[in-house]
């Protein structure tokens, strides 16, 4: 097993997320600006796996996708050199060409790798490959964009209130 790069607690002091939705436990490799290797330990005492499903407990393909994005904004963190800053996250845009291949259960150590496509300013287009001991999970390619936590008071908010107030009109008649 290589060696850590980042363990959980750093991690965690990058991250937005917290308990029960931090999908990264540790990173094994980071390239600014290029790639990153990160690994999650996947649980039976997680909460997902009450419902997801009672009698055969499967990993759900949207927390390997937000397992994914964890790991984007973590290389995203490390390109920019900031990170994100107060009032601000990394949001994901798209999701191209998603494949979930074999179910990720309880006991598996996952191990995503990202490369990066694109990395313009604020966006970032990266290709994912999930693997449990080495074999490929999941794969596909992910957009993400830093964004605000408060909508900026312009011309796009402006558009916001004259949607809500022709929903209202609508719903009134």
């Amino acid at each position: 097993m290589a060696a850590v790069l980042m363990k959980f607690e750093e991690v965690r002091a990058v991250l937005k997320q917290r308990f029960p939705m931090i999908m990264v436990d540790s990173v094994i490799s980071l390239e600014p600006g290029k790639c990153i290797r990160t690994t999650k330990n996947v649980t039976g005492n997680e909460i997902q796996f009450l419902g997801h499903f009672p009698e055969q407990a499967v990993m759900p393909g949207t927390l390997i996708v937000e397992a994914i994005g964890q790991s984007a904004s973590i290389l995203f963190s490390k390109t920019t050199g900031m990170g994100t800053r107060p009032g601000e996250f990394l949001v994901l845009g798209s999701i191209n060409n998603m494949r979930f291949l074999a179910p990720v259960v309880p006991g598996d150590r996952m191990e995503m790798e990202l490369r990066v496509l694109k990395f313009i300013e604020d966006l970032a287009l990266v290709e994912a490959v999930a693997t449990v001991d080495h074999m490929v999970v999941a794969t596909g390619k992910l957009g993400f964009a830093r964004r605000s936590f408060y909508p900026a008071l312009n011309e796009d908010s402006n558009e916001l209130k004259n949607v809500t107030s022709s929903r209202e009109g609508v719903a009134n008649t």
